[in-house]
């Protein structure tokens, strides 16, 4: 089994699997098979996942990159550009998380798509309505992916499930704010608008 086991894992995690190989060599011992195969499919999930991340973060850049391209922005700062598609739930080491250019991204939207809203609604209730469905989260996911932020976003499903995508456009739109926040904040107001008006409102 511990064959199968490295078999299965790349050289290059064999540091971070030695403890789990061990423990698993130790049940595979006096425990029913069930178990000791149960605890090789978690260890091979986390050594995927492992992997995953791994590459991701070695051509991330590139990629990262050519999605802004689609979207006609080219900022200055390249390390926002990796910020902007890094959620907290990825193992994202010293890069920061997307979270402040999110809310900042947020903020944002939601006043130029008031501001655009404004002399066509007069009640508060149906501003705030309108706004809220202009810029809802499924039309945010749905732009981030049609552009191809869902294959760049750095992030990590709650589901144990290989290859389960759960809670993906709620990640997706929240992605797409902090892009928004990105450009704002390296580009100014200007630019910001800019880009809403050509990717998101109107969509």
């Amino acid at each position: 089994m511990k064959a199968l086991l490295f078999a299965a894992a790349p050289t290059d995690t064999d540091t971070i699997l030695a403890p789990a190989a061990r423990m698993l060599q130790r049940v595979s011992s006096f425990k029913p098979i069930r178990l000791a195969n149960s605890v090789s499919q978690r260890i091979q999930y986390e050594a995927r996942a492992y992997l995953s991340n791994t590459s991701t973060t070695q051509d991330s850049s590139a990629k990262v990159g050519a999605v802004y391209k689609r979207f006609g922005v080219d900022l200055s700062d390249s390390s926002l550009m990796t910020q902007s598609i890094t959620h907290k739930s990825f193992s994202h080491g010293s890069v920061p998380t997307n979270e402040r250019l999110g809310y900042l991204g947020r903020t944002f939207l939601e006043m130029h798509v008031t501001q655009r809203k404004w002399d066509k609604v007069n009640s508060k209730k149906i501003l705030r309505s309108s706004v809220a469905t202009s810029i809802s989260a499924d039309k945010l996911a749905k732009v981030a992916r049609s552009m191809g932020v869902d294959e760049v976003m750095r992030w990590k499903s709650p589901s144990s499930s290989l290859g389960a995508k759960v809670g993906e456009d709620t990640i997706l739109a929240h992605t797409m704010e902090a892009i928004v926040g990105a450009v704002y904040h390296d580009k100014g107001p200007k630019a910001a608008k800019e880009f809403i008006t050509k990717h998101i409102y109107p969509y």
